[in-house]
């Protein structure tokens, strides 16, 4: 009985083995299954002959995501899908000179939103490739500043039937608070460096200031007549006929009985409308009906991309969002972020040259100036050359790291300048008392014990500190740049106050270089450092 036990046992034991040793080979080899079908899903796809490159941007254009992103770079979570702007650019570059290459069809149907900056360079970009002699057709629902000045210098420009061609132009508007402050009894002190230093003038006033309203007309006058400019020339229009129709589109849209796209039609800003299979025929008809030769720019540039040369690297660092000091989160610029990635592109073997690529309104002064002590220290230690590429905003803190730079690239939409300081304190005594019967009270062992608590009003004192720290940053911004541009006292001071400018102005006035994007920082950045041939970082 013992023995007929002792062998069932063993029985059992050796089925379960088998049992184990199937279940582990089943996972094995379905581990590795999935790892081959992943390595191959993700392979982009092959370009074939007569090849048409699919621009489709999603979201908003940027230089670098600002959403929390996974580990394989994509944005995840409930977010704004967003596109990166250097991909669709190198993409173009690139496929203007492949021979593989037709053509380009560019579907703007998905992009909501890019920055003036960023639109024209993608813009001069689909003009590159139209030089190369390759059509190129754009099509879209609807046409806005952005979308249209992408579209420009299409060989053909298609609308829907019920959309239209409709860029509004450029606006400065917001809420002014002052009166809604008083009246619930809180007290806003602000000190700026000038009056044209406008952040935050909307807790003060009720409206624009004189100053504004001058430095953002000439602002918006300088961007809106570079657009119209670029686009009459691209689409081979009349430019004060351009501005005509837009500033009379209510009158055009009535004469062409509420449609949109008869209106751009007539007007000669379209050449197609789109009423149901014009675009597949338009495409089959240029490019073919085979639709495995059509291939996404963004998996085009994944799958060509390759190292150019061996001379050396030219490392380009984002730094996209307000600036933030320490670490920073999604759609901010941490200065440790920032630091450590310039100390980690200086240390890495083959890197002669770094690029800035700046999308920043400013932010904390802190920030700036430790982002702007590593530079001035890979500049002069590790004999790099920075190069700098301003892209839709490098302004006030923006700037401040820019002008740490060996060479300013910047594009004419380029907002920027902004040179100075401000700073502003609220205080909520009146309407703790006055809605909660709540009051602050208490001891200090000095006058600055609990002199900035918002339940308290800001004295004397404590202001001549906010006032006196507002003044020093200043003339360090200042000093900073005439040192730094090469500019005199009197230079700076008439550029500085809080002045924005455009990337145009900014060339005049000798805050900026020369004009151009990313593309041409890259290149002057290898030429600073002797290299003929470069990798990108």
């Amino acid at each position: 009985m013992r023995y007929y036990l002792k062998q069932r046992l063993a029985h059992i034991a050796h089925t379960m083995d088998i049992i184990r040793r199937v279940i582990l080979s089943l996972i094995f080899w379905g581990l590795i299954s999935l790892l081959f079908i992943t390595i191959l899903g993700n392979r982009p796809p092959s370009v074939k002959p007569d090849s048409l490159l699919v621009l489709n941007p999603r979201g908003t254009l940027v230089d670098a995501y600002t959403s929390p992103v996974s580990y394989r770079g994509v944005p995840v979570g409930g977010y704004l899908k967003e596109t990166l702007l250097d991909d669709l650019i190198t993409a173009l570059d690139m496929a203007s000179a492949d021979p593989r290459i037709s053509g380009l069809w560019i579907n703007l149907s998905n992009l909501s939103g890019g920055g003036t900056a960023a639109a024209g360079e993608l813009a001069d970009a689909v003009k590159r490739f139209g030089e190369s002699g390759k059509n190129i057709i754009s099509s879209a629902d609807t046409y806005d500043n952005a979308r249209y000045r992408i579209a420009s210098s299409a060989d053909y420009i298609l609308v829907d039937r019920i959309g239209e061609v409709f860029p509004s132009g450029y606006g400065s508007f917001r809420a002014y608070y002052a009166e809604g402050l008083e009246k619930f009894g809180v007290k806003a002190e602000l000190f700026r460096s000038g009056e044209s230093k406008t952040g935050a003038e909307n807790y003060i006033l009720d409206g624009m200031s004189e100053a504004a309203r001058r430095d953002e007309t000439r602002l918006l006058t300088d961007l809106w007549g570079s657009w119209i400019r670029d686009v009459a020339a691209n689409r081979g229009v009349d430019a004060e006929y351009l501005k005509e129709w837009i500033n009379n589109y209510d009158k055009y849209l009535v004469a062409a009985g509420g449609d949109g796209s008869k209106s751009a039609l007539d007007a000669g800003l379209v050449d197609l409308v789109e009423t149901g299979g014009v675009l597949k025929e338009l495409l089959d008809d240029q490019f073919g009906t085979d639709e495995s030769r059509r291939i996404d720019a963004v998996d085009y540039v994944t799958g060509q991309f390759h190292e150019r040369g061996k001379d050396g690297t030219v490392a380009i660092i984002p730094i996209t969002g307000t600036l933030v000091y320490g670490e920073g989160a999604a759609g901010t610029a941490g200065s440790a972020d920032v630091v450590q990635t310039i100390t980690a592109a200086r240390d890495t073997h083959g890197v002669k040259a770094i690029v800035l690529r700046i999308d920043s309104p400013g932010g904390d002064v802190r920030a700036g100036e430790e982002i702007r002590r590593v530079l001035e220290e890979t500049r002069r230690r590790w004999n790099l050359p920075v190069v700098v590429s301003m892209g839709n905003l490098a302004a006030s803190g923006g700037y401040w790291i820019a002008a740490e730079s060996d060479l300013i690239v910047t594009r004419p939409e380029t907002i920027t300048g902004s040179i100075g300081v401000y700073s502003m304190s609220l205080s909520f005594e009146e309407a703790l008392s006055r809605w909660l019967g709540v009051h602050i009270d208490g001891i200090g062992t000095t006058p600055w014990a609990g002199s900035t608590n918002p339940g308290r009003r800001l004295d004397e004192r404590t202001a001549s500190i906010y006032a006196s720290g507002v003044k020093d940053i200043d003339e360090l911004f200042r000093s900073l740049v005439a040192e730094k541009r090469g500019l005199s006292e009197e230079e700076v001071d008439r550029l500085a106050g809080g002045i924005p400018w455009s990337g145009s102005r900014a060339l005049e006035s000798g805050l900026a270089d020369i004009s151009g994007g990313l593309k041409e920082a890259e290149e002057s950045a290898a030429g600073l450092a002797g290299l003929d041939d470069w990798n990108t970082l």
